[in-house]
């Protein structure tokens, strides 16, 4: 371009601020919601990604209730694929003094390690380092003590109970300060873990098994084709463990049989000592006897006085013999009966312990992914978060984006039209076509340019962070990082360019192919014609003067009409999906814990339970602060479903009186609030688990129960439950669908104090008990979506703002554009003596109906948006509330409102100083 064009481009710019800065708001508005929404979840897939390859995370866990003996890791050693495979052993425990659980693990060489925050790691049997979270409580040098129950064998892993702590570490598994998990010490929640050294476990065999595979070495965990993966070696795993369970317990049975021969060796040797002592009593007394029968012969030969008296001396020795004997009898009688009861108690407990020995269920080997393994809780969160801003990039900024086109198209078309004289003056003065046209697509790519610009540099840097701030406090990863992604940036700016310069240069050019006489002349105003309201004469004829001109313009203006309603019903939506979503999350926990469950923890029996154990629980749940219990089957049942193939985790509840169940569960359908009954026709199940698998009434399910035995059940009915999967069923359909006679092994307990702490105090009452084999409270899931909630509240809240900003800027913009391309109209109704109210309203209610009809028209796409989201976004153990409150309309009605509002006394302000005289100028 010639200096003179890039002077009146400067000029233009100078007289257009208003519109330049508007497209400039546009673009950077677009691009922040594009570019920061894309972008944040493969930063925080990265930041993950390089955290878990810096402790050498393993892919998937192994875990044995009975621990893996040599032939099991020698399978495990030969899985396919396998890189490396590492033992090691864990328990928990609890922390002495409090009621707080703590997961012992032995020191890792290569997976799975640990990141030391302070300290270092254990070098000597004696020390120990605990969770990072714990340092405020603890420091270096200090004393820690554990103690630790009985396990499933009997006996307990450590050999002390007491560590110096030499350091604070992170774990590459438990991610979560706020929901480390289910643990069978303390109150039943993890609140903490701990390193110490291998040597520190008394055990023969190992625990716990970390493995890491070749072909999923530099995938992104995250990712599809990393989960496909690591699915197909759960599985082979799987099936190859499940094959050797029976030659396992047979092992462990021969080796139990062998520790019980020794005591039966003693218990055979005691009785062949009393069998002895008998025989050799008999014996004496046959010789006694014996002796007895030949001194009578001898007395009846006894004639001289002499054999008398050796006969009598002979007497008086056998009486003494028979005397020392009936004292043996005696005593070896006593014996006899105190071995014979030692003997008894210990065939007693001989045939306890081998009934005990043959009842041993299978093992149980449990194959876990990264978000699985017990206490991965955090890696699901943050797995789970990562997908939700990921799923809204897919419709949100596309959404805004469009919006946003439209509406700079239309202000590049005013501008154009606002130059057109200009553009006439330089074509008659002999400059080129193009020459004029690069002015204007030079304007457009340079709004359209900066406006990008800043938004792609804020969607790098703002989004993550608002998004890392959400969780931060919550899971251990280190701070997310912030790449540039360059194709992400180039797809911004070619929309910007799109928006800004393709429309500048089409009407430019369009505008310039008239001569210079037409064009130094104002475009002339489109022509009038009847409208449809006109053809009703029953509406129309009863319309005042400045309402027929309203009607008339909106249908005259069809562009800016459409770009009016499209922009409103743009930020229409976005705010009414965005307040939707944040009422719908909101709500969750009230409903869940108000209104549908009412227990406030599930309290599962030890298998086998004795009688001592039994009357212990029994008397704990009728202490004064319990409320109510009532006993009920239950069992943790699992399904692989889901975006990821994850094993979800089902809570079955069997009651044994059904007609008691509402008062610990209210089991409803959610369209219709009727109460759902438990029958004979099939099982009860929750509406995520349904979704998730896609079935419904009268539709069959196959779920794998603790045995790794697969159940089929019919669904009767679906019950309203927003976080966890449930199953529920009578005990008809249990003997059904389990083949065996019912049996409870765990109560559903109300407490009459339900806060938190007391719930966690109750809790650790019962795990202290040895007939107590868990306790499931309900804040454990609660806890775990919080971090979710916060998470998708705060993006909801920066969606919220963007569509303020969107709404603003949309209705300024156009609210100019009205102005500018009517002001000769508005000077002479202001000449012809209206009032400047009214001068206001003659433009301004076109505005005000156009964004009502925007904002109606806005409800029904923040529908569509909103149940997108609902379907989309959730995490696969929850559910949105789908339930619109009437806040869900109010908001965007009232932020569009007050908007709306606020640009009147704007649009009043600038028409008051309207200068009549310069505006009617002729232009000839």
């Amino acid at each position: 371009m010639t200096k003179i064009i890039w002077k009146d481009f400067w000029e233009s710019i100078k007289h257009t601020k208003g519109q330049f800065l508007s497209i400039m708001g546009l673009m950077m508005i677009g691009a922040f919601a594009l570019v920061g929404l894309i972008v944040t979840g493969p930063d925080m897939r990265d930041t993950g990604n390089h955290y878990a390859k810096q402790l050498n995370t393993s892919d998937l866990t192994v875990i044995c209730n009975y621990g893996f003996d040599h032939d099991d890791t020698a399978k495990i050693k030969k899985a396919k694929g396998l890189e490396t495979a590492e033992f090691g052993y864990m328990t928990d425990t609890v922390l002495k003094n409090t009621q707080e659980s703590f997961r012992v693990f032995s020191k890792p060489k290569s997976v799975g390690k640990y990141e030391v925050r302070q300290g270092r790691l254990p070098n000597k049997q004696n020390e120990v380092a605990l969770a990072a979270h714990y340092d405020k409580r603890y420091h270096l040098g200090q004393k820690v003590s554990f103690t630790e129950k009985n396990n499933i064998l009997g006996t307990t892993l450590l050999k002390r109970k007491s560590f110096k702590v030499v350091g604070f570490v992170r774990s590459s598994q438990i991610l979560s300060n706020v929901n480390l998990g289910q643990s069978n010490s303390g109150t039943g929640e993890l609140k903490g873990y701990a390193v110490v050294m291998p040597q520190a476990f008394d055990h023969t065999v190992y625990t716990v098994a970390n493995l890491r595979y070749h072909d999923l070495r530099g995938l992104d965990s995250f990712g599809k084709t990393y989960n496909n993966k690591i699915s197909v070696h759960k599985k082979e795993l799987q099936k190859v463990l499940k094959n050797g369970a029976q030659n396992r317990k047979d092992r462990i049975t021969a080796t139990a049989f062998k520790k019980l021969r020794p005591e039966e060796k003693k218990l055979a040797q005691a009785k062949a000592k009393i069998y002895t002592a008998q025989r050799q009593l008999i014996t004496a007394e046959k010789q006694l006897t014996a002796q007895k029968e030949l001194l009578a012969r001898k007395a009846a030969q006894a004639t001289t006085p002499q054999d008398q008296m050796q006969l009598k001396g002979a007497q008086a020795k056998l009486t003494a013999q028979a005397q020392i004997l009936q004292k043996q009898k005696q005593a070896l009688a006593k014996k006899a009966a105190q071995a014979t009861t030692k003997i008894t108690s210990g065939q007693q407990k001989l045939t306890k312990a081998k009934k005990q020995i043959k009842k041993l269920a299978l093992p149980s080997y449990s194959v876990y992914n990264r978000r699985e393994v017990p206490g991965g809780e955090g890696n699901l969160v943050y797995t789970t978060v990562a997908r939700v801003v990921e799923d809204l990039a897919k419709v949100f900024p596309i959404f805004l984006y469009f919006v946003a086109a439209l509406v700079t198209f239309t202000t590049m078309n005013r501008f154009i039209d606002e130059e057109r004289i200009n553009s006439g003056t330089l074509k008659a003065l002999g400059y080129d076509d193009y020459v004029i046209i690069n002015k204007f697509v030079f304007y457009g790519f340079l709004s359209g340019t900066i406006g990008t610009i800043i938004g792609i540099y804020l969607g790098h840097t703002l989004m993550p962070q608002i998004v890392y701030h959400a969780y931060y406090k919550s899971l251990t990863l280190p701070p997310i990082e912030e790449h540039f992604h360059w194709q992400i940036s180039l797809v911004a700016l070619i929309l910007s360019w799109i928006s800004s310069v393709l429309p500048a240069y089409l009407t430019a050019k369009n505008e310039f192919r008239e001569k210079p006489a037409s064009l130094l002349l104002p475009k002339p105003p489109a022509a009038g014609s009847k409208i449809l309201l006109e053809k009703i004469p029953f509406i129309w004829n009863h319309l005042s003067f400045t309402h027929k001109v309203t009607a008339r313009n909106i249908f005259r203006y069809k562009k800016r009409m459409l770009m009016t309603i499209f922009g409103v019903c743009g930020a229409g939506t976005l705010l009414f999906a965005g307040f939707a979503v944040k009422n719908s999350i909101s709500n969750m926990n009230n409903r869940q814990f108000s209104d549908l469950i009412h227990y406030n923890m599930i309290v599962a029996e030890k298998k086998p339970l004795s009688d001592t154990q039994q009357q212990k629980l029994t008397t704990k749940l009728k202490e004064p602060n319990i409320k109510s219990a009532t006993p009920v089957y239950y069992e943790s049942m699992s399904k692989t479903a889901g975006k990821s193939g994850d094993t979800q985790d089902i809570t079955l509840i069997v009651p044994k009186h059904s007609e008691v169940l509402n008062q610990y569960v209210h089991l409803n359908n959610r369209r219709n609030r009727q109460t759902i009954p438990l029958t004979n026709n099939g099982v009860v199940i929750s509406e995520r688990l349904a979704s998730l698998l896609h079935v419904q009434k009268g539709d069959h399910i196959t779920l794998t129960d603790e045995n790794n035995q697969r159940r089929s059940m019919k669904i009767a009915g679906i019950t309203e439950m927003y976080m966890g999967h449930f199953v529920f069923m009578n005990q008809k359909q249990y003997q059904k669908v389990f083949n065996r006679n019912y049996k409870t092994t765990a109560y559903l307990v109300n407490l009459k104090n339900t806060s938190r702490k007391n719930t966690r105090k109750v809790a650790a009452e019962f795990m202290k008990l040895n007939g107590v084999a868990g306790v499931v409270q309900n804040t454990a899931v609660s806890q775990e979506l919080d971090v979710v909630v916060q998470s998708l509240n705060m993006i909801m809240v920066v969606l919220i703002i963007v569509a303020g900003l969107l709404a603003i800027v949309i209705l300024y913009n156009l609210t100019n554009i009205n102005i500018a391309e009517r002001i000769r109209e508005l000077s002479t109704v202001k000449v012809l003596g209206f009032y400047d109210n009214e001068v206001t309203m003659y433009i301004y209610r076109e505005t005000i109906l156009l964004t009502i009809i925007g904002i109606l028209v806005g409800y029904l796409g923040g529908d569509l948006l909103y149940q997108y989201i609902l379907y989309v976004v959730p995490p696969d153990n929850v559910m949105f509330n789908p339930a619109l409150s009437a806040s869900s309309f109010m908001w965007p009605l009232g932020v569009i409102g007050i908007i709306t509002i606020i640009l009147g006394f704007i649009v009043n302000s600038k028409l008051k100083n309207l200068d009549m005289l310069e505006a009617l100028k002729s232009v000839d």
